[in-house]
């Protein structure tokens, strides 16, 4: 199939599932790289969503913009075997991704950090992160196939996942009753689906990271994750590349895509919201940060 009759395809695709007008829609499909593509995989059990959309939205908040070598949520791939998500971290990463994920109670923070029950098994160089009540859980391993550390407690830290190894605490189930029942979030479903899908395809939301090595990621609430950056693919060719893969598939059609300006979207009402700068915010000094994100990883 030709080029133009795929951007046509996906154009009529965008306008079906979303409420953007058929010029707009258009205009995007043009843009995309791969047109109509593989849907990212969901899974079919809203637990295993509910816990991966949990894992990218605590990466989000916990690495910011201290990603490397253009790997969002520290995230290089995503494999799937029968439903199970394994993921490929960037190795510079791995270690402080694990840190980040596996619960602690901060004394200094005066409450808990990481995903609220999750537990780790397996070797060094593939970990399974489980949650302690349910059946959910997400693969990890460094994309070197090196080894991944398992993280020691800081100043005025508990590692709750070291401390209970067989259950959850009750300051973790306070937590994650939070997550799972979170107040002013329209549509909970909404929000899963989309964060599960971050974590899904990878490949398509790291080229926002890819031209100085790191993107910013962070979050207002437990109902939205934010992509900023200042260089590389338009907002709209993110969009385009993300509507293409099925991203916004079985949201609410008024609410699957917003597009605000040239630098500003939303998927889901402000579940995902991207953001880009109209000038490069780092110039000549990008290889200075990103050494000294790595460094920061090293010691």
């Amino acid at each position: 199939m030709s080029r133009s009759r795929n951007a046509t395809k996906l154009a009529k695709s965008i306008v079906r599932r979303t409420s953007l007008k058929q010029s707009t829609a258009s205009r995007l499909a043009k843009q995309a790289h791969m047109h109509l593509g593989s849907p990212v995989a969901d899974s079919p059990d809203p637990l295993q969503r509910r816990l991966e959309a949990y894992v990218a939205h605590v990466l989000a908040d916990g690495l910011r913009d201290h990603q490397l070598n253009g790997a969002l949520l520290g995230v290089r791939r995503a494999e799937l075997r029968d439903q199970n998500l394994k993921l490929q971290l960037e190795p510079d990463m791995a270690n402080e991704v694990l840190r980040i994920l596996l619960p602690r109670f901060d004394h200094s923070y005066g409450g808990v950090r990481g995903v609220a029950g999750l537990r780790v098994r397996g070797n060094e160089r593939c970990l399974d992160l489980y949650d302690a009540t349910t059946a959910a859980q997400v693969t990890v391993a460094r994309s070197d196939g090196g080894p991944i550390r398992l993280p020691s407690a800081r100043d005025n830290e508990v590692l709750l996942w070291k401390r209970v190894p067989g259950g959850s605490s009750r300051d973790e189930q306070q937590e994650a009753e939070d997550w799972t029942a979170s107040r002013g979030i329209e549509d909970l479903r909404v929000r899963d689906l989309l964060f599960s899908r971050l974590l899904r395809c990878p490949e398509l939301v790291n080229g926002t990271a890819a031209p100085h090595g790191f993107a910013n990621c962070y979050t207002h609430h437990p109902g939205d994750l934010v992509i900023e950056w200042c260089c590389g693919e338009s907002v709209e060719a993110l969009c385009a590349h993300l509507l293409a893969h099925g991203f916004a598939d079985d949201v609410p059609r008024a609410d699957a895509i917003r597009l605000f300006s040239q630098h500003s979207a939303q998927f889901g009402r402000a579940t995902v919201i991207l953001n880009r700068h109209a000038s490069c915010l780092y110039g000549r000094h990008a290889q200075e940060i990103t050494r000294s994100i790595r460094e920061g990883y090293a010691s």
